[in-house]
């Protein structure tokens, strides 16, 4: 049974786990599979980019909908960007450990290199300052 994103936010702020745990069993479920074994980085980008058209295919839906009093629609929506973009997290973290990289090492130099970015907003999208 899939659980819906709401219970599963109160849920986690009870519990914190922190990204670092999480990342953790990821790998070891990967490896619980043998998916590290018998894949490649090529292989989990692919998969990135499956569940990133998952996630944008979501999004549309998201976007489209219009009616703001069925809730349960407009639930199950968010149900599916919140496991598309679950999803990919654990694509990318398993792709970090195909290369022999740590993802949150990854995350926290790409923080560094956009913390003093300037731009600015163009067609609902950040441009940098060259």
């Amino acid at each position: 049974m899939q659980r819906n994103f709401l219970a599963l936010k109160q849920e986690q702020n009870k519990k914190n786990m922190k990204y670092e745990e999480l990342e953790e069993k990821i790998i070891q479920w990967a490896k619980d599979r043998n998916i590290l074994e018998n894949s490649n980085a090529i292989k989990q980008i692919s998969k990135t980019q499956e569940e990133l058209d998952e996630t944008l295919e979501a999004l549309k839906k998201l976007d489209t909908y219009k009616d703001p009093d069925n809730l349960i629609v407009r639930s199950q929506i968010m149900n599916e960007v919140a496991d598309g973009i679950g999803d990919m997290l654990v694509t990318i973290i398993l792709l970090a450990k195909a290369v022999d990289l740590e993802s949150l090492v990854c995350l926290e130099m790409a923080y560094n290199e956009i913390k003093n970015r300037k731009g600015k907003m163009v067609d609902g999208l950040f441009v940098k300052e060259k």
